[in-house]
C-alpha cells in the first residue's frame, strides 16, 4: 500500500523512457486518528470517496480479492509498519469517476484520482525512524531520486517542500497526465500521497492534510 511511493515513481520513470480516536485520557488529548487525517472530502473538490478507503487491513481484505498479486507485499509492509511502532492506519481514495475507484494503484487512472495513506505510530522518534530507514515504503534512495530528475520530474527534499524535514514530493508529466507524489513524517505521523492528472489539488491537499496532525 505506501509502496505505492514507490511504485508510481517507478511507473513513471518506464512511462518516461526511463481507526481508533484520540480520546482524552486523565484530560490529556492524545493525537488524532488516522482518519482524521487523512479523510477530509472537502480536500477534493469534484472527488468521490472509493469503497476501498478504510483501516488497513480492510483494505487489505478487499485487495486480496481484486488485486491478489498485490495483496502479499502491501500485507507484508503493513506487518513491518506494525512491527515499527505503527497502532492506527487510514488510507483515503478518491476518484472523480467511478470506474477509477478500486485499482489498488495501479496507474491506470484515466480521471483525477487521490489516495492518501496516514499511519500514526506510538510515538514521533518510531515515526521518524520509521520514515528514516524503509525507503521501500515512505522514502526515495538517492539512485530513484536520480532516475526521477533524468526522467524529467521536479524533486523537493526537506524544507523545500513545506512538509517539515522528513519530507519528499515529486511532480512530473507523463503523457500529458500531472503526477504528484508527497511522503512525509510529522510528529507521531507516517503519510503517503499520489494524485494524478490534478497535481495543485494535489499540492493544497498536503498542506491541509500536513496542518490536521498535532
Amino acid at each position: 500500500m505506501i509502496r505505492m511511493l514507490v511504485a508510481a515513481c517507478a511507473l513513471l520513470i518506464a512511462a518516461c523512457g526511463g481507526g481508533n480516536g484520540p480520546g482524552p485520557s486523565l484530560g490529556v488529548t492524545g493525537p488524532p486518528s488516522a482518519q482524521t487525517v487523512a479523510a477530509n472530502d472537502s480536500d477534493w473538490s469534484g472527488l468521490h470517496k472509493c469503497p476501498e478507503s478504510g483501516s488497513y487491513d480492510s483494505y487489505l481484505k478487499l485487495e486480496q480479492t481484486k488485486a491478489p498479486d498485490q495483496y502479499q507485499t502491501d500485507k507484508t509492509t503493513w506487518d513491518d509498519l506494525k512491527a515499527a511502532g505503527a497502532n492506527d492506519s487510514y488510507i483515503a481514495a478518491y476518484a472523480e469517476s467511478a470506474s477509477d475507484c478500486g485499482q489498488f494503484n495501479s496507474g491506470n487512472a484515466t480521471g483525477k484520482v487521490a489516495y492518501v495513506y496516514a499511519i500514526r505510530f506510538k510515538d514521533a522518534n518510531s515515526a521518524t525512524t520509521s520514515f528514516k530507514s524503509n525507503t521501500k515504503d515512505f522514502h526515495l534512495d538517492d539512485p530513484t531520486v536520480a532516475q526521477l530528475k533524468a526522467a524529467g520530474a521536479t524533486v523537493s527534499q526537506g524544507s523545500a517542500t513545506g512538509l517539515g524535514d522528513n519530507s519528499i514530493v515529486v511532480t512530473i508529466d507523463v503523457g500529458g497526465s500531472a503526477v504528484y507524489v508527497a511522503a512525509w513524517q510529522k510528529k507521531s505521523f507516517e503519510v503517503a500521497m499520489v494524485t494524478f492528472n490534478d497535481s495543485g489539488a494535489g499540492a493544497q491537499a498536503a498542506t491541509k492534510i500536513n496542518g490536521r496532525i498535532s
